[in-house]
């Protein structure tokens, strides 16, 4: 039997070249979330691929997520990997742009987890893997709402831990640094040329997936290599 993924924020990035991935694997059904249908066109007509377009702040693609997992009775891995970022001085930051990123990189994935993990516990298996950032470790300057989304999602993770634990269910927490996506297009003055590629990343989170289940990583960190 396939296991069951779910992937948010799959269109583009980090979340595409994980769905990419593992569908070339062959061993998951993949149910994969995103705003941008253009970006998620590659995985229609795939029988391995349910596609929800939708915003994941919007609890009508949370419920469709969640309709369509009870479909297929199980769920074995969450990735919330969905997120926005701004980088500028604190007081350039509007109102509108801090509801945004916390509805999105902190919400949004404690809501998901919310609608997903009493099926995990039913089953008494599964894994939840929250995608945060180097950022969501160490603040950096013009980065507070990012710092202050990231690291509220490191908190709900870890907490999350120790209630899953009881129940057979592992909760990892996913730090990687900058990457090259359009995660940074409508950004300037960030050196995207010397960030990682996001391939790489994903098969780092594929060995995480695959590791053995009596293994629990709480937390991984990935920086680039520094010259």
């Amino acid at each position: 039997m396939k296991k069951v993924v779910v992937v948010t924020g799959s269109s583009s990035g980090l979340g595409k070249a994980i769905a990419t991935l593992l569908l070339q694997r062959g061993d998951y059904h993949l149910i994969l979330t995103g705003r941008n249908a253009r970006g998620l066109a590659e995985f229609q007509n795939n029988s391995d691929v349910d596609i929800i377009i939708g915003d994941i702040t919007d609890n009508k693609t949370l419920d469709a997520i969640e309709n369509n997992v009870k479909k297929r009775k199980r769920i074995d891995i969450l990735i919330n990997n969905a997120g926005i970022i701004y980088i500028q001085p604190y007081t350039d930051n509007t109102r509108q742009q801090l509801d945004d990123l916390l509805e999105i990189d902190l919400k949004a994935p404690m809501l998901l987890t919310q609608q997903l993990y009493p099926l995990m516990v039913k089953q008494q298996s599964g894994h939840i893997i929250n995608i945060n950032s180097t950022t969501g470790l160490l603040a950096k300057a013009n980065h507070t709402l990012y710092s202050a989304a990231k690291f509220g999602l490191k908190g709900f993770t870890d907490a999350l831990r120790y209630e899953a634990n009881q129940h057979n269910i592992r909760v990892t927490s996913f730090h990687p640094g900058g990457m090259k996506t359009e995660f940074y297009d409508e950004l300037t003055g960030i050196p995207v040329e010397k960030y990682m590629n996001p391939r790489l990343i994903a098969k780092l989170l594929l060995q995480l997936i695959e590791t053995d289940p009596s293994i629990a990583p709480d937390e991984i960190v990935i920086n680039r290599m520094m010259k």
